[in-house]
């Protein structure tokens, strides 16, 4: 340090008295020197990031490059994960249907006792399991970054507590409904793949080994009496995942504005 200050004050006396081309250098040296301390300072903030070990969180700091690295490096590995999962497909259907079986062999239920670890998305994709939600997670993320927007959430009927975790992706313009927990691809009677309204109030759209299994003590029928498309996460949970959706969204909570309308949870 000591020495970076004669040099400095040398530098500043050249902007001073030097001729105009010196001075003109020395300008641009010292606001590229500034850009990099500052870059530098921002880089090296520290940040914080959660991680789940059997539902208890904590918080662990990184510096700010260290997270951004590994957000666009998941990020990029989505991309590549979705394509080769879907990219053969034709149509939105087979691209769906392609992802749901890709998660049903590739990440499976959690085995009881294992450690539950909540963390990203990726790390449950590189780990082979995972529980309910985070399967969920893992489908709904593929087929948003294939180009079919999708979100989960779990059934809240009137007079039942929470019920199964089901997925909704926009196939053809139709919100159609998913249990990854349960592999179940919800069909109508044409053999078309079920929105909620397809599935309100018809139990025999169900498979008769599952109507009856209780969740939460109550029948899996019963919490699709009512079954009607819950609001839609705006942004979704897996745009969330990409650079610029993110960038948008940090930017206008920043600057205080609501931007969901919907729950992921």
């Amino acid at each position: 340090m000591s020495s970076i200050a004669p040099g400095l004050r040398t530098a500043f006396n050249s902007l001073r008295t030097g001729k105009p081309v010196v001075r003109r250098r020395l300008k641009i040296a010292l606001a590229a020197l500034a850009l990099f301390c500052a870059t530098f300072l921002v880089a090296t903030m520290p940040v914080s990031t959660s991680q789940g070990i059997n539902y208890e969180v904590s918080v662990h700091q990184v510096p700010l490059y260290l997270k951004t690295f590994d957000f666009l490096y998941r990020s990029r590995h989505y991309q590549i994960l979705a394509h080769e999962t879907s990219g053969s497909a034709s149509t939105e259907t087979e691209r769906v249907l392609a992802i749901f079986d890709w998660t049903q062999r590739h990440v499976r239920q959690t085995p009881p006792g294992w450690t539950v670890v909540d963390d990203h998305i990726l790390n449950i994709i590189i780990r082979g399991h995972g529980m309910d939600d985070q399967r969920a997670d893992v489908f709904t993320t593929l087929c948003t970054y294939a180009g079919i927007p999708a979100f989960w959430t779990k059934v809240i009927s009137p007079g039942l507590p929470r019920g199964p975790i089901l997925s909704f992706a926009l196939v053809d313009d139709r919100w159609v409904v998913f249990d990854v927990a349960k592999q179940l691809v919800f069909r109508n009677e044409r053999g078309d793949l079920a929105t909620t309204s397809d599935l309100h109030g018809r139990p025999n759209l169900i498979p008769p080994d599952l109507r009856n299994q209780l969740i939460r003590g109550n029948p899996y029928h019963e919490y699709f009496e009512d079954l009607r498309l819950p609001p839609v996460p705006s942004p979704l949970r897996a745009e969330l995942q990409m650079p610029w959706p993110r960038l948008r969204y940090e930017v206008g909570r920043a600057l205080g504005r609501d931007q969901s309308s919907g729950s992921e949870q």
